[in-house]
């Protein structure tokens, strides 16, 4: 009975260390703090113009934060990234090419004097 609970413990263990247990590396929190508010989050591989994927469920405000999370088939570490202001009439933010598997945290800021937007990673 020891062998079979040691067993199961080691094949649990093993498990439990595989990629399809472990959390996804691009998985990414993104925080607006631009002072404004955030209609439209999606990602997508570089080479690729198709953003269909909306990571909101509504406006993103100044001050909240979304947690996305990709699925296994998606593929590299590398992607971009776009954002729509829920105010209209402003033209859509794009990043391209960010390495989310060195990024846990994007926080979204908003420059007024210069009219520039950025992110931070961390």
């Amino acid at each position: 009975m020891k062998s079979l609970f040691l067993g199961f413990v080691i094949a649990v263990a093993t498990l439990a260390g595989s990629p399809s247990f472990a959390a996804d590396e691009r998985n990414v929190t993104v925080v607006n703090g631009t002072g404004y508010g955030i209609k439209f989050l999606g990602f997508n591989n570089p080479g690729d113009n198709e953003w269909s994927d909306n990571e909101l469920g509504g406006v993103l405000d100044d001050g909240d934060k979304v947690f996305v999370k990709f699925n296994n088939a998606d593929k590299g570490c590398v992607w971009n990234f776009r954002i729509s202001w829920a105010e209209p009439g402003y033209p859509d933010v794009l990043w391209r090419n960010v390495n989310l598997c060195q990024i846990d945290k994007l926080t979204l800021k908003y420059n007024r004097s210069s009219d520039t937007t950025s992110f931070l990673g961390e």
